[in-house]
């Protein structure tokens, strides 16, 4: 009994254990069946039940089959892609494509470059080429639509070649060129551009003026940097590459030479600031052996640079010591009986030039030595009516030496009678002597000598200082209020020897030759002589007037009025030009007691006609045949900047240096003027004159066409072999014209003097 029951009980444990592992497979099998319906996803969800609850055994198998296969199947990267063996399969029975296929891909339109649009198209069609083509069939293509070997190189990439199909075949903007220039319009970049100081000098211009245009016409903003020496510019992108390119080719334009002056003397500092401003040229000075160096743009400057160095050599030390004297005058006639009380004071007055000072002067502080007025109201001038002036004491005259001198005797010493030259012409010219002790270009009003002095001590003080002294060439008040006489165009050269030095200074004299073109003036209308008159009242408001050196034609000398012409233009042609030949020293009359003071020229020469130097012939010759270029007056041609510049450029350029007769001579002075003689009656000087007796004063209105700078000139001349009545009337001349202060006399006069001070 007992053992039955332990029978059944055993047979219910296994029938329990059964059970649980159908269950578990009933599990399994169940997972597996939604495993696989999850995966086949088959379309009737009863069907996929039943499988999987009846053949549980047959689903677990095929899906382990289906995983193995697709394990099996996966592709190596290394191995071609179905479009690969696509194509090459293609390609092995033979088909290439050919350009019908690639125009395929070819849009009828595209959008606007600029739009982002654009951008989406290009790269669109790009990668439809890239993946339709191999590399050497897009080459094909580019070889197909002839294009430049430059694009169809084999050393370029596949999307390089498809690139240049869209591009320069189908004729598509560029992506990447679209988007440079969108950044060259947009992005605002800071470049910096390394200048030496020549290069810096010649990129400002004149004040800067060139710099200024430089950043107006870019549109960019320029700044300097010290250290290193450098432009900054900022500005946009596509602006700064032109901006480099004009740069790069500035600097390649850009020309040097170094040229060693005849003389040897070194230049100064401060004159070789002013060349390369009038120049328009970089000097700077190169060792110690009289040698500059000249950087230009132009081959002109250039050469205006190397003629206004030469000159500035020339002129050193020329205002030799030996060669100023100082007017003393007595209180009173030597026959009055009244003798003056006390002896005058002297001082160093601090001097404002009248007009333009010459560019070898030092313009910041110039001084002239005057007498000190009286406090008893005595006058600061001399009276020549109680004096008897130059006429009655020309002996009465001190060197720096503190010796008597006779001004005769002095200019037969300057140059001795036994001279070849058998003429003598003594030019006595108004005008200032001042002193420059400083180099600076500061305006400096405090003198180099404190105080008030006896004459004799301030002539010590210039021997012992050293201060160079130059003289200043000015129009006398007498002239200023005069109205012009005849009016004469001249176009005159001076040439000089080599001065000999000794020491520091120049003995003087030096041999010399001077060059002169008569240009005989035919007015064209009837109108004309208003218009040199009101050309004179101009150059008188402005110390000087613009001379244009114009083609001269003989037809011109005729006269008479020439169709084309306008009224206000006077039509010049070249005359017969003169050359003298000679000696000429220079005295410098330094005369304190009067508002100007004056400088003799002594100059004994001949005329030479045939025996013309070569190069003057052949220079006159291209005067008469340049470019006409008519006389303009008014007051719209006289405000106007670019006069003085157009005379240069419309004038063949004058020699510079030539040999005549063993001597060498050297360009002075390149002048282009206007001359007028106006004569002043002997009776109203000398007491003892006649009435037909006179004496011309020449006024010249001076152009140096080197400089552009203007000059006016106030001379008296006198033939050296005349007699001694006409030295008297020379003499007496130059007393009026250096003794009379500006004083108006009318409420006209005042008016025409107010104009001239402005």
């Amino acid at each position: 009994m007992s053992g039955q029951v332990l029978q059944q009980c055993a047979s219910r444990r296994s029938l329990c254990f059964s059970c649980l592992q159908f269950c578990r497979a009933k599990a399994y099998y169940s997972h597996s069946a939604l495993a696989f319906s999850s995966t086949s996803r088959p379309q009737n969800s009863e069907i996929s039940n039943a499988a999987g609850t009846s053949g549980g055994g047959k689903t677990r198998t095929q899906n382990r089959k289906e995983f193995q296969e697709a394990t099996t199947n996966t592709r190596s990267p290394l191995e071609p892609t179905r479009v690969d063996r696509y194509l090459a399969s293609i390609r092995a029975a033979g088909l290439e494509p050919t350009l019908e296929d690639v125009e395929r891909y070819r849009p009828g339109k595209h959008s606007r470059p600029e739009s982002l649009r654009y951008a989406e198209e290009y790269t669109n069609l790009l990668e439809a080429l890239c993946r339709s083509f191999s590399k050497d069939q897009l080459r094909g293509f580019s070889e197909l639509y002839n294009l430049d070997p430059i694009w169809t190189r084999s050393s370029r990439r596949k999307m390089e070649y498809a690139e240049s199909i869209i591009e320069k075949a189908w004729g598509w903007p560029s992506l990447k060129e679209i988007e440079r220039k969108r950044r060259d319009r947009t992005e605002v970049v800071v470049k910096t551009f390394s200048v030496t100081p020549s290069q810096l000098f010649l990129i400002l211009g004149k004040d800067g003026a060139d710099l200024l245009q430089l950043s107006m016409q870019y549109n960019v903003h320029i700044s300097l940097t010290s250290n290193p020496l450098a432009l900054r510019v900022e500005g946009l992108r596509g602006v700064l590459k032109e901006l480099t390119e004009h740069m790069n080719s500035l600097k390649k334009g850009i020309i040097d030479k170094i040229f060693e002056l005849p003389t040897g003397r070194l230049i100064r500092p401060d004159l070789m600031q002013r060349i390369s401003r009038l120049a328009g040229a970089y000097v700077e000075s190169h060792g110690n052996k009289g040698k500059i160096r000249i950087c230009a743009k132009d081959i002109n400057n250039m050469k205006v640079a190397e003629r206004l160095a030469l000159r500035a050599s020339l002129e050193g030390g020329t205002e030799a010591r030996s060669s100023i004297v100082c007017y003393n005058p007595p209180g009173t006639k030597s026959n009055s009986p009244m003798q003056i009380a006390m002896p005058h004071k002297y001082s160093v007055y601090p001097f404002l030039t009248p007009s333009t000072s010459p560019w070898t002067m030092n313009p910041g502080s110039t001084f002239r030595i005057r007498r000190v007025a009286d406090w008893l109201g005595v006058d600061s001038y001399e009276d020549i009516a109680k004096t008897g002036g130059l006429v009655d004491n020309y002996s009465r005259l001190l060197n720096l030496a503190e010796a008597d001198q006779d001004l005769r005797q002095l200019i037969s010493r300057a140059l001795p009678g036994d001279s070849v030259y058998r003429r003598r012409l003594i030019t006595a010219s108004l005008g200032h002597l001042l002193l420059s002790p400083s180099n600076s270009e500061r305006t400096n009003i405090l003198p180099p000598l404190k105080g008030t002095w006896a004459l004799p001590k301030i002539l010590r003080w210039v021997e012992t200082s050293k201060v160079p002294l130059s003289f200043f060439p000015s129009l006398p008040p007498t002239m200023m209020l005069a109205t012009p006489g005849k009016r004469r165009v001249l176009h005159r050269l001076v040439y000089r020897t080599l001065p000999q030095l000794a020491g520091d200074v120049s003995q003087l004299p030096q041999q010399a030759l001077k060059f002169e073109v008569e240009l005989a003036g035919a007015l064209v209308h009837a109108q004309a002589p208003q218009c040199l008159e009101d050309t004179r009242n101009h150059e008188d408001s402005s110390s000087s007037d613009e001379v244009i050196i114009d083609r001269y034609s003989p037809s011109s000398e005729k006269g008479g009025p020439q169709p084309g012409i306008p009224r206000d233009k006077a039509v010049h042609s070249a005359s017969s030009s003169r050359c003298h030949i000679g000696k000429e020293t220079f005295i410098n009359l330094m005369m304190p007691d009067r508002p100007m003071d004056l400088q003799l020229s002594i100059f004994d020469y001949e005329d030479i006609v045939l025996s013309q130097p070569l190069v003057l012939r052949e220079y006159a010759e291209k005067l008469r045949n340049s470019h006409r270029l008519p006389l303009r007056c008014g007051p719209e041609y006289h405000n106007s900047a670019t006069p003085s510049s157009e005379a240069r450029l419309s004038q063949p350029d004058p020699p510079s240096a030539f040999n005549h007769e063993g001597r060498e001579y050297y360009l002075h002075d390149s002048w282009s003027l206007r001359q007028s003689d106006d004569p002043i009656a002997a009776s109203t000087i000398s007491g003892n004159g006649c009435a037909e007796d006179s004496v011309k004063v020449y006024s010249e209105s001076v152009v140096d066409l080197e400089s552009t700078q203007k000059i006016e000139l106030c001379q008296v001349k006198f033939d050296g072999t005349a007699e001694d009545l006409h030295w008297k009337h020379f003499l007496a001349t130059c007393d009026q014209l250096s003794a009379v202060p500006l004083q108006p006399r009318s409420k006209k006069d005042e008016t025409q003097a107010d104009f001239l001070e402005e």
